[in-house]
C-alpha cells in the first residue's frame, strides 16, 4: 500500500497544475529625510555696540544660516530667546536692566523676513520662515535691531538664542 501511495504522489506532483509564464516583482526604496541647519556666527555677535556716538536704531547681522531639506511638507525655522517676555526680546544685564530688540531672518529663496516671538525659558517659538517645496536650500541672515543709547546703565547685556529647524 505504501508503494502505491508514493507512486500516486509522485505522479500528482510531477504534473503541472498551473503553467507560469511570468511573475510580479514589487520594488521600492527609501529616500531618507534631509533636515540640515548650519549656523555661522557673525563677527562680534557677542560684543554688540550698544552705545555709539551716532546713537539710534541699528541693525546688525548675528549669524548666517544655511538650510537644506527635502521634506515634501516644507520646513519651519524656530528661534527662541531666553529673555523673551510676552513676545518682546531683550538683552539683560546682571542688575536686570534691559535693551529691547527684535530679530529677523531673511532668506534668499523667498523666505519671509519675520520678527521672532518667543516665550521665556521654553523651546516654544514662532515658525518664522517656511517653504513647501520638495527640495529646498536656503541661505539667509539672522539680524538684530535695537536702539543705541548712552544712557544705558553699565554692565554686560546678554541673551541666549536657540535656533531649531523642524520638518513641517
Amino acid at each position: 500500500m505504501k508503494k502505491g501511495i508514493i507512486v500516486i504522489l509522485a505522479a500528482v506532483t510531477a504534473l503541472p497544475l498551473f503553467a507560469s509564464n511570468g511573475d510580479t516583482l514589487n520594488i521600492g526604496g527609501v529616500v531618507p529625510l534631509i533636515l540640515n541647519l548650519t549656523v555661522t556666527p557673525a563677527a562680534n555677535y557677542d560684543n554688540l555696540d550698544l552705545v555709539d556716538a551716532a546713537a539710534g536704531s541699528v541693525t546688525a547681522t548675528l549669524a548666517g544660516i544655511v538650510i537644506a531639506t527635502n521634506n515634501s511638507a516644507g520646513w519651519e525655522l524656530w528661534i527662541t530667546s531666553t529673555n523673551a517676555d510676552g513676545g518682546s526680546c531683550a538683552l539683560i544685564n546682571d542688575d536686570g536692566d534691559e535693551v529691547t530688540y527684535t530679530l529677523a531672518y531673511t532668506g534668499t529663496g523667498g523666505a519671509a523676513t519675520t520678527a521672532v516671538v518667543a516665550t521665556t525659558g521654553t523651546m516654544y517659538g514662532e515658525a518664522i520662515s517656511t517653504d513647501t517645496a520638495e527640495r529646498y536650500d536656503d541661505t539667509g541672515n539672522l539680524t538684530i535691531t535695537y536702539t543705541q543709547g548712552a544712557d544705558y546703565p553699565s554692565g554686560y547685556y546678554s541673551d541666549q538664542l536657540t535656533i531649531v529647524l523642524r520638518a513641517k
